[in-house]
Parts: structure tokens; sequence; C-alpha cells
């Protein structure tokens, strides 16, 4: 029976690992680029730290002004703010969530 405990304990924690962010939209309004993502595998904990804005024309790296999250029912939304840009086309956002590194296309 522990070893049954054990074994649901790392799969359930397993899934939260390989969380995904999911684009749910952009603008950049207001002198600044806000990005909204959700995570549907948040689970109970969900820090996200070091984001950055990679432009797809191999300009600078920008990173975050303002990182807002919050979890309900298991799902994160997060969202981020950057400096203005006016170039914009197919950048990526690195961050790590829960300390672990992932990249996701800016959906547009």
């Amino acid at each position: 029976m522990k070893y049954l405990i054990f074994f649901i304990l790392s799969v359930v924690s397993g899934a939260a690992a390989h969380a995904k962010p999911r684009c749910q939209g952009f603008n950049n309004n207001d002198d600044k680029v806000t990005i909204e993502f959700t995570d549907d595998k948040a689970g109970d904990r969900y820090s996200v730290s070091d984001v950055r804005l990679i432009p797809s024309w191999g300009g600078k790296e920008l990173q975050a002004t303002s990182v807002k999250t919050a979890v309900k029912d298991g799902v994160a939304t997060v969202t981020l703010r950057f400096p203005h840009v006016t170039q914009f086309s197919n950048p990526k956002v690195t961050l790590r969530i829960n300390g672990k590194k992932q990249t996701f296309k800016v959906c547009q």
C-alpha cells in the first residue's frame, strides 16, 4: 500500500512538473506589451520568474517589468508586462515555472 501511494504521488507531481503554458492573448498598447497565458496543470504552487521576451528578429531580449499570477481551481492565469516594442513579429517568451525553464511562442 505504501508503494502504491508513493507511485500515485510520483505520477501526480510528474504531471504538474510538465505543465505547459498556453498563450491567451497579447497587445502592444499604452506604451507596454502585455501577454497573458494560462496553465491548466498549475497545482497548488505556481511561481513564475526569470521572464524574458525574445524577439524573432534577433533584437535585444526584454526583461518583464511586471508578473502577476493567480491560481484558481488548479488553473494559473499569468499576466506579463514588458516595455513597449515598436517591432513585434513572432516573438517567444522564456521563463521559469516552479524553477523549470519553459519557452512558448506568443500568440498573435
